[in-house]
């Protein structure tokens, strides 16, 4: 009579290791979604109960429904902000990866270069707002141009810090097997560079969103940074919550969609997250 397998001591079933994956993705959904309601709970009660103005701090009751209110005018807003924010998201990550060849293909270029770059990050992109209005006008442009200034810079240090880290022995077997310089970059530098630029982009996408409304704070004719320009001049505080909820869902939006990129395009490395 054959007596049935017994998994080794210390190995997990599958249906159990499937079991915690559940519950750990189950517990990074409800515990956000707990703290939220909890948070919007105690806002409601406290303007309720302290009587606070509408026009000083609106319940989050009041806010919804402003939002359902004003939604057929926030769609022109919200495909402005989207335009804007991707087409400079992608912009700052390609020039990003670019530069950080250059930096890293060779030192001297490198040594010339990265300590140039690091101090224009000295500079607010809003002091350069001016400049790109002057040089490139009112339009898409220069929103799209200082969205990629601020997005560049993250891609850029984490893509430079990956190619850098790399194992030197990785170059040298490639060096021993008869490979070039240009096949050690291409072959063992560049490869490393992409989770730490995707790394880079994660972070930037965080960026991105945001540096887009400041743009259209100071020359914009659409887009939620108008959006909530004009509920501010005219003292419409729900109108300007509802502005700041749509501005961090599409921050989360974009962080979300790097996040599912960087698992497609580095499976190896999705037990580390």
């Amino acid at each position: 009579m054959s007596r049935a397998v017994r998994p080794e001591r210390g190995v997990r079933p599958e249906r159990d290791v499937r079991r915690a994956r559940r519950r750990r993705v189950a517990g990074r959904v409800l515990a956000p979604l707990l703290t939220v309601a909890a948070l919007l709970t105690v806002w409601e009660a406290w303007v309720r109960l302290a009587d606070v103005p509408e026009f000083v701090l609106p319940a989050p009751s009041q806010v919804a429904r402003t939002a359902v209110e004003v939604a057929p005018l926030l769609g022109p807003h919200v495909v402005t902000t989207l335009t804007e924010a991707a087409a400079g998201l992608a912009l700052g990550a390609v020039a990003g990866l670019l530069l950080s060849i250059v930096v890293t293909a060779s030192r001297v270029t490198g040594d010339a270069v990265y300590p140039l770059v690091v101090l224009t990050q000295t500079v607010p992109v809003v002091v350069l707002a001016p400049l790109m209005i002057l040089w490139a006008g009112f339009g898409l442009l220069p929103k799209v141009i200082l969205v990629s200034l601020t997005v560049f810079f993250p891609v850029l240090v984490s893509a430079v810090g990956a190619m850098r880290a790399v194992d030197a022995e990785h170059s040298d077997m490639v060096a021993g097997l008869g490979g070039t310089r240009l096949d050690q970059f291409l072959l063992v530098h560049l490869p490393a560079s992409v989770p730490g630029a995707l790394a880079g982009l994660r972070v930037a996408a965080t960026y991105a969103v945001g540096a887009a409304v400041v743009a259209e704070y100071l020359a914009g004719q659409s887009g939620l940074g108008v959006f909530v320009q004009r509920s501010r001049k005219a003292y419409a505080v729900d109108q300007i919550f509802v502005g700041v909820v749509l501005i961090a869902l599409l921050s989360g939006l974009f962080f979300a969609l790097v996040a599912a990129l960087t698992r497609v395009a580095t499976p190896w490395q999705r037990g580390k997250s």
